[in-house]
């Protein structure tokens, strides 16, 4: 399964919904917003790929190349402004997906990241022949670490990326398999 196959066959936007959020195809209307939320220097340091300082080139740029992810604006229901942006991206031969997010500061500490990642989660486990979701964080995301612990990830090992902006950064690994995923489910859990 790649991502590719995730999308539409269309040109209309994607959209998916839960409680608070809705999450759908970014737009080059969401540049100016995508460029201010990305370009504070903490989103950078948390992130594998944020550069600093992110521009309104960097933004166009990323909304225009999303060949091999599915990548999804967060938004609040009723109010369509971009406040963070989610994805997945194909690995193990398409039998796995890595899931990725970031929420803009302001919207920090009110659970966005945990809703999205959950219903990114489902829409990874919906999808045939996929065995399990894959996550890291840095060691020092104590925030993120604490999203994918209530989505039922399991830490695997510690490991290391490459950050554009902070250079070699030491992670966690993280993991939830489809069994487990099934689980969480069945018992109510998400």
């Amino acid at each position: 399964m790649t991502c590719d196959e995730l999308r539409p066959d269309s040109d209309e936007d994607y959209s998916i919904g839960s409680a608070r959020l809705i999450l759908r195809s970014l737009r080059r209307s969401d540049a100016a917003e995508l460029a201010r939320q990305a370009g504070d220097r903490r989103i950078a340091e948390m992130t594998g790929r944020i550069p600093h300082p992110y521009t309104l080139a960097h933004a166009h740029g990323f909304i225009a190349d999303q060949d091999g992810e599915f990548v999804l604006a967060m938004t609040q229901k009723g109010e369509g402004r971009l406040i963070g942006v989610c994805g997945l991206k194909s690995r193990a031969e398409g039998k796995a997906f890595e899931i990725g997010y970031w929420v803009g500061r302001e919207h920090w500490g009110k659970g966005f990241a945990t809703e999205a990642a959950q219903v990114l989660i489902d829409v990874a486990f919906r999808q045939p022949g996929i065995e399990c979701v894959h996550a890291s964080c840095r060691v020092i995301n104590r925030a993120s670490r604490r999203v994918l612990e209530k989505c039922g990830f399991q830490m695997r090992r510690m490991g290391t990326m490459d950050s554009v902006y902070a250079g070699r950064v030491s992670t966690e690994d993280f993991h939830l398999d489809r069994r487990a995923w099934m689980a969480l489910k069945a018992w109510g859990g998400r």
